[in-house]
């Protein structure tokens, strides 16, 4: 007896479409024309343009103590900038000479407004802070601000000074007029400074204090503005102006005159020398003397752009440079961002390569296969035109999301061509093929492009970098994934009826003949699972179990490490070393990598280190070759450079950095299975000692493989205690002598001296040769008081001292960070520590811990993530309920989602990979894939047992299940493939995203070919009807068998 399934073809918008076959090819080749034009206009930038939740404020006094930092500069501003609305916490690190604040702020708030409101709040104290202090730099933190180029300049002919103005006044000028750079700023090199070196003797002889020196050379330097003035009819600006303009008009500036008329002249107190600022930092390039030109890109210019036009630029610079002059590039994030794109079309072509093998070979032809695989190119140029009018960059991680939704766009239309076919194998017209298997199979692709795009609503509200991060990347797989279906029900039927012959797939290859015969032991074997169900359960709960405990001990991390060639290491003397022996230290170093075979380029900074600056600082940035230019990784070579580099007294750490810029702290990686202990409280001396409990205790166990204790060092400080009751009775105030003790020792800038269109800076300070030992210090005369000098011993002593090299602090509380490296990097491990800690650690009252750094990174990331991802199958299983319009059948197909994750971690598990933030976003988006399968069978199968009889209905059921065979097993097969470039991580970097593709390949393995047999079980499991009808039907068979043995 034979049954007819009801009639499915419906007329409607599709056959519209046709009918229309020229309208459409036209509307087609205008999306690639504005994919085209877009793609060629789109904004290529590193990051994507998001706020971080960061204002920091940096600020610098040469010298001073970090205890004096502290009191004199961050206090004040801590004060000032409290009562702005948004700020979380505030953390503060005061360094000798510099301070660094960090406000993190509130999700949600307005980064830029924060940032507007504190620095109208420091504005409003500048006044308070002492006039030698640099002014306060406040800036948010913006991918789009850094750098993106870094040039070195040398010339073995030219001093540093002449090289620091060769740059400052020829090349930065030149680089600064590019269209879309917004600055050039130049490091290293000699400043010009004009020295007025104090003879403490001549101002006894001559009865003079520092302080008329001081105030003889600034009024002597001025000028006023006065008003204006019309003159016949003419209106001139009138100002007074007296500014120095040689070294001979500072030295014959009058600072009184004496009884008897003669004038006391600041030749006749001091030598006044033009020489240099005291060298903080020195930078070399490759062992030789340099300066570095950093080169930032105005916010709304192309990052490219910009990137070749300074590279045309350098080409005319070089030319107009002195003899002896070069100037080469150092860094570069437009090639970085050069080489992601070639390595997305790369990728993008080795994927389109294996689609087409793979269809040619399961559908029978080129003209099928051509057929599905125009859907890359269009859903390519929809999806650039879409972010070309959505404002979406093309930057390293939209750049990333095109080449993941490369395997991806083929899906919908292999489902949609796999209908077609199976009208054509019926007999029908390509017309009614077209449109019958077009309208069969729409609602389920419906349903699964929904789903889909449903997994990545929840990105977008992870919080976070992995949410900042994540958005671009929700956002450019979404839209490719919506003109992936436009293409494959619009497209594909009016491709198929021009391109397709009606018996195009009546002849079988052997591939599709051993597909047929795949289908048929498929049928037969689920013929059996059906009749022995508890069987099928067992193994589902055994998927379960398998998966739990998978998930269990898979090591996990923040943001995997890429190979990206470059290495970064910082080193750091004891405090008071100078800056003849750091410099000998890391020109030592520097000898050693110049000649490595592995490197390509060294800079050095010798004196400073990031944002911090001292004598005893200093940091090594190295450059690799190519990686197929060198025999280790980027991370091997650190390995070997932190077993290489061990110097007694000196702290040296070696870093690399992630291709992608992912390193580091706060959310940007870091050390794998490292635990950071914030210690918090008043005291230091307090939280010295609890961090070195923590070390002794930590280190007995074997999960520990160090402790990294920072043990604050003790700086030698000479206090000048002063005696206020003395101070008083000469009519005098501390800050006049603090002031003239200042000038005395590290010197005061009295203004500047113009010369050539410079400003010099001019600094009055007592001679070196005067303040040698303290008791040459303690006979410095202070202040003028009538005709009697005052000695500083006479006002107060000086006593040495122990302060600290540095003072960190969070909401104005001291704290000290402890970071314990696990042995493991799985979660077992870490957990076990934080166990150990809290039992064993106990801490005074008025003292507090905190667990942060990357370790509370990850965990907050790994919360958010698992938060996206339940909320992701929640929506999900919405979809899915409003497409079915029942709870059932959704309910049936999320069961099938632990499937992938089984696939997914297995395939980490073998290849040794963490489970990271990038494969945490894998997973969710291998949940729209894999109920995307479950989707497609399922609907099918329903469409083929409606209506059916009881008795018929196990016949028409498999029958169903085994039609979706080849279209669930052909997208698994072709995502797969096209995965696979990914998954090797071809590229500088490429392999930072390599977890993701492996989740997505780990689970499509696995997970199509246990839906195929998990979804008929669970759903006839979950329906009594068609259970009671499964009952039945072996009854009968059971019989039939018993009467043909009869």
């Amino acid at each position: 007896m034979t049954f007819r399934r009801p009639d499915m073809k419906k007329k409607g918008i599709v056959e519209h479409l046709l009918k229309r076959p020229v309208t459409i090819i036209m509307i087609t080749l205008l999306m690639i024309g504005f994919g085209l034009f877009s793609l060629s206009n789109l904004k290529i930038t590193l990051w994507p343009s998001f706020d971080i939740p960061i204002v920091a404020v940096s600020t610098s006094y040469r010298n001073v103590a970090p205890e004096d930092i502290q009191r004199i500069l961050v206090e004040p501003i801590e004060a000032a900038i409290s009562s702005v609305e948004g700020i979380e916490t505030m953390d503060s690190n005061s360094r000798r000479g510099s301070a660094f604040i960090r406000l993190s702020l509130f999700p949600g708030t307005d980064a830029r407004r924060v940032e507007l409101d504190v620095r109208e709040a420091i504005d409003r104290i500048r006044n308070q802070l002492p006039r030698e202090a640099s002014q306060p730099v406040i800036f948010q933190f913006d991918p789009e601000s850094a750098p993106i180029m870094q040039l070195s300049l040398q010339a073995s002919n030219r001093s540093l000074d002449e090289l620091r103005n060769l740059s400052v006044e020829m090349v930065e000028p030149m680089l600064e007029r590019l269209p879309g750079v917004a600055a050039a700023d130049t490091r290293g090199g000699l400043q010009r400074t004009v020295f007025v070196h104090i003879n403490p003797q001549r101002l006894a002889q001559y009865r003079v204090s520092t302080a008329e020196i001081e105030n003889a050379l600034r009024q002597n330097n001025v000028q006023i503005p006065v008003g204006n003035m019309v003159v016949d009819r003419v209106s001139y600006s009138v100002r007074a102006e007296a500014m120095f303009t040689s070294i001979d008009e500072i030295s014959n500036t009058i600072v009184r005159r004496n009884p008897d008329g003669n004038p006391v002249r600041i030749s006749d107190l001091a030598v006044v020398e033009d020489s240099f600022a005291d060298i903080a930092t020195l930078v070399e390039v490759n062992g030789k003397n340099s300066v570095t030109i950093e080169v930032q890109k105005q916010s709304d210019a192309n990052t490219l752009d910009v990137a070749y036009a300074v590279l045309d630029e350098i080409e005319e610079i070089q030319g107009k440079l002195p003899v002896g002059a070069t100037i080469q590039v150092l860094t570069n994030s437009g090639q970085f961002i050069e080489n992601s794109i070639f390595n997305l079309a790369q990728s993008a072509t080795y994927a389109l390569f294996l689609v087409l093998i793979i269809l040619i070979i399961f559908l029978g032809g080129w003209r099928a296969s051509v057929t599905v695989a125009l859907s890359i190119p269009i859903s390519l140029a929809g999806t650039f035109a879409a972010m070309y009018f959505t404002g979406i960059t093309l930057n390293i991680i939209s750049i990333f999301g095109l080449a993941l939704a490369v395997g991806l766009l083929v899906d919908n239309s292999i489902v949609v061509l796999d209908g077609i076919a199976a009208k054509l194998e019926e007999g029908k017209s390509k017309f009614q093929a077209a449109l019958e298997g077009t309208n069969e199979v729409k609602g389920a692709l419906v349903g699964a492009t929904l789903t889909t795009l449903a997994v990545f609503i929840p990105i977008l509200f992870v919080e976070g970098f992995t949410g900042m991060i994540a958005k671009d990347l929700a956002w450019t797989i979404s839209l490719a994934i919506s003109f992936s279906f436009i293409t494959a029900v619009v497209l594909v039927p009016v491709f198929s009826t021009l391109f397709l012959r009606e018996k195009e797939f009546e002849k079988k290859t052997m591939a599709l003949r051993l597909f047929s015969r795949f289908e048929d032991r498929y049928a037969q074997s689920l013929r059996w699972l059906l009749t022995h169900r508890s069987i099928g359960i067992i193994l589902f709960i055994g998927v379960l179990f398998s998966t739990w405990y998978l998930f269990s001990i898979t090591p996990t991390e923040n943001f995997p490490e890429g190979d990206s060639g470059e290495i970064s290491i910082s080193i750091e003397m004891p405090t008071g070393t100078n800056l003849v022996q750091t410099a000998g230290l890391i020109r030592e170093m520097s000898e050693q990598l110049v000649t490595n075979e592995n490197v390509e380029t060294v800079v050095t900074n010798i004196g400073s280190r990031g944002w911090r600056s001292d004598y005893n600082l200093g940091r090594i940035s190295l450059t690799l070759r190519p990686d197929n230019e060198r025999t280790v990784t980027t991370d091997q070579f650190a390995l070997q450079l932190r077993r290489q580099f061990d110097y007694p007294g000196a702290t040296i750490r070696v870093s690399s950095g992630g291709g992608s810029g992912f390193r580091g702290g706060g959310g940007f990686g870091g050390s794998l299975g490292a635990i950071r202990v914030t210690l918090i409280g008043a005291d230091i001396d307090v939280l010295k000692g609890i961090s070195n409990r923590i070390e002794e205790i930590m280190m007995q166990d074997t999960l520990v493989i160090s402790v990294d204790n920072p043990r604050v060092n003790a700086t030698p400080e000479l206090v000048y205690r002063v005696d206020r009751e003395r101070v008083s009775r000469i009519g005098s105030n501390l800050s006049e002598v603090g002031n003239a003790l200042k000038t005395q020792t590290r010197g005061t800038l009295t203004g500047y001296y113009r010369e050539g269109g410079r400003e010099i800076p001019i600094e009055v300070r007592t001679d070196q040769m005067f303040r040698t030992d303290r008791d040459q210090l303690n006979r410095i005369e202070l202040l003028q008081v009538g005709d009697q000098r005052v000695p500083v011993s006479s006002l107060g002593y000086f006593e040495a001292v122990e302060g600290y090299d540095t003072i960190t602090r969070r909401d104005r509380e001291t704290l000290l960070d402890v970071n314990i490296q696990a042995a493991g990097r799985g979660e077992a491990q870490r957990q076990q520590i934080i166990e150990l800690f809290e039992n064993e650690i106990v801490l005074p009252d008025g003292y507090r811990y905190e667990f942060t750094g990357s370790f509370r990174d990850q965990q907050r990331s790994m919360s958010s993530l698992f938060n996206a991802l339940l909320f992701a199958m929640l929506l999900t299983y919405m979809v899915m309920a409003a497409k079915f319009e029942n709870l059932t059948d959704p309910f049936v197909i999320m069961l099938t989602v632990p499937l992938g994750f089984l696939g997914a971690l297995l395939l980490l598990k073998v290849l040794g990979t963490a489970l990271s933030v990038v494969a945490g976003l894998g997973m969710v988006v291998l949940v729209g894939i894999v109920v995307n399968n479950g989707i497609v069978l399922l609907d099918y199968v329903k469409q083929y047992t409606t209506g059916i009889p009881e008795e018929a209905y196990m016949d028409q059921f498999i029958k169903g299940a085994k039609r979706r065979v080849r279209p669930i097993l052909l997208t698994s097969l072709t995502t797969i493939c096209s995965m696979i470039p990914l998954a090797i991580g071809l590229g500088t970097g490429a392999e930072i995203w390599s977890p993701l593709a492996l989740v997505v390949i780990g689970g499509l393995m696995l997970s199509p070919l246990l839906t195929l047999y998990i979804i008929p079980v669970l759903t006839l499991t979950f329906s009594s009807r068609k259970r009671q009808a499964l009952d039945r039907s072996i009854i009968m068979e059971y019989w039939g068998n018993l009467k043909k043995v009869d």
